[in-house]
């Protein structure tokens, strides 16, 4: 009788638990059954696409580029014409991406306020130095010039013009750069007589890095038929030290304007004296030329680098896409990896193809991008349906379709642009890809917020964008974030345009 009680006991018992239980208000965040957020992806990358390869050009435009690194930094700069602009990045393969500071913009109504060519960044007893080429306004007045900045970093501090830098003869003279050999700072450059042809290559010792101190020796003219397409030249020299301390200059041949133009080579004897003529040998044949079946025409006007983690070494050049010369087709910056000769000289090998991908410089982030076929559009402040420049196209993997805000009927404007993705599940995150659209309407700084509901937001920041078209520009986070929607909204436009435009936008994560 005693157990029969327990047992009825028991039972009521139980009832009344699960009566209670089922009688619980829901828990915040279940009041509807399957809209709860997927727990995060995150740690198993096997689902994303590794981001490992670039494709040639590296950025849309831009002759004669020039790159130093320094503490996992490239500073990398090229011809502007009316001021010298330093572009800041730790993976050139994302050059797109880097960071741009205008550092020095010349006084007008100087000998050296038109026409600033090829600058070049160097690092020299722990000051830095550019040296470029300007005029007044008439090139038979070009003559190499440097400015100095004694802050840690060339973009930061101030640019001060240390003044012309001139052999006794100050003749004309272009593409200036310098190196040290033994101790000793030598500059080389490309000279003539008031910029006609030729244009020959001459060194000179210096006492510092802005004062010639001897008369100039040329070491090379364009003797070689493949040095005279166009005309007559031997520009743009470039020192290369391979790595038993052999000393080369790399230097470019012809006009530049000419399919033709291409890379020859100097060559310093073991134990030789830069100042002796005889010391050099130049190669009867180029090293780097033209290859249609690359897209490659006219290559030249080089620099080099290594990877972020040493091991390699990289050229870095500006060819032509498209046949037929001249300044309106116009000339874009390329790298590639290269190797050395059982001699010791460079191997260039052939222009890389642009229309392959290659594998990134070694020791470059190594980044894994999310699949949107889950994404969606939640939601955007306008869009311009008259021409089918939908939200929609933001996220379907094309770059050809844009996003544009509605412009054909009621306007918009700044400040009110915005669109949001919904990526289907929290994830984490540590940075976003950004393709701009072509031509006009691109944006110069886009806010992003993140949310996990879609309703409360967290701002990340703001980020700027590059004037540039359709390459890939890459918003590093400070830190990775777990979220499942992402908010853009556009603060500022390259032009006068007050409808932004997008033509694509990724979501990736870091190794």
């Amino acid at each position: 009788m005693h157990m029969k009680r327990l047992l009825i006991a028991a039972l009521l018992l139980n009832s009344v638990l699960t009566w209670s239980a089922c009688q619980k208000s829901p828990e915040a965040g279940t009041e509807n059954p399957g809209t709860e957020n997927p727990p995060p992806k995150g740690d198993d990358l096997s689902a994303l696409t590794p981001d490992t390869h670039f494709t040639n050009p590296v950025m849309p435009g831009g002759p004669d580029p020039w790159v130093v690194q320094k503490n996992g930094v490239y500073y990398y700069m090229y011809t502007q014409g009316g001021r010298l602009v330093i572009l800041e990045t730790r993976a050139m393969s994302e050059l797109a991406s880097s960071r741009r500071y205008e550092v020095w913009v010349p006084p007008a109504g100087q000998m050296y306020s038109k026409n600033l060519w090829a600058p070049e960044l160097h690092e020299i007893d722990g000051k830095w130095y550019i040296y470029f080429a300007a005029d007044d306004g008439a090139n038979a007045n070009h003559r190499m010039y440097v400015v100095e900045n004694t802050s840690p970093t060339p973009v930061e501090g101030s640019w001060v013009m240390k003044g012309k830098v001139s052999d006794p003869s100050d003749l004309w003279a272009i593409d200036g750069t310098v190196f040290k050999h033994n101790g000793q700072l030598y500059m080389v450059w490309s000279g003539g007589n008031a910029g006609a042809p030729p244009q020959n290559i001459y060194i000179a010792r210096m006492s510092n890095p802005w004062t010639i101190s001897s008369e100039k020796v040329m070491i090379a003219t364009p003797n070689f038929d493949w040095e005279k397409k166009g005309n007559p030249i031997n520009e743009g020299p470039q020192v290369l030290t391979n790595p038993q301390g052999r000393v080369f200059i790399v230097y470019s041949g012809s006009g530049y304007w000419v399919d033709g133009y291409c890379l020859g080579l100097l060559s310093l004897k073991e134990n030789g004296d830069p100042m002796n003529p005889a010391d050099w040998t130049k190669r009867n044949q180029p090293v780097f030329s033209m290859r249609a079946e690359s897209s490659a025409y006219g290559p030249g006007h080089n620099g080099f680098f290594k990877s972020p983690d040493g091991t390699e070494d990289w050229i870095i050049y500006h060819a032509r896409t498209k046949p037929g010369g001249g300044d309106d087709n116009g000339r874009n910056p390329r790298i590639q990896r290269f190797s050395w000769n059982s001699d010791g000289t460079p191997n260039f090998g052939l222009p890389w193809d642009i229309a392959v991908a290659y594998t990134r410089p070694s020791g470059e982030k190594k980044r894994y991008v999310y699949p949107k076929t889950g994404w969606t559009i939640a939601g955007f402040s306008s869009e311009e349906t008259a021409n089918s420049r939908l939200a929609s196209r933001l996220i379907d993997n094309s770059i050809s379709t844009y996003w544009i805000t509605r412009y054909s009927t009621e306007p918009t404007d700044y400040p009110n642009h915005w669109v949001t993705v919904d990526m289907g599940a929290v994830s984490k995150v540590d940075g976003f890809i950004v393709h701009q659209k072509e031509g006009d309407r691109k944006i110069k700084e886009l806010q992003v917020q993140v949310s996990n509901d879609n309703a409360s937001w967290e701002t990340l920041g703001s980020y700027p964008l590059n004037n540039i078209d359709l390459m890939k520009q890459y918003i590093d986070l400070p830190q990775q974030k777990q979220f499942r929607y992402f908010k853009l909204v556009p603060q500022s436009g390259h032009d006068s345009q007050k409808q932004p435009g997008l033509a694509e936008v990724g979501a990736f994560r870091m190794e």
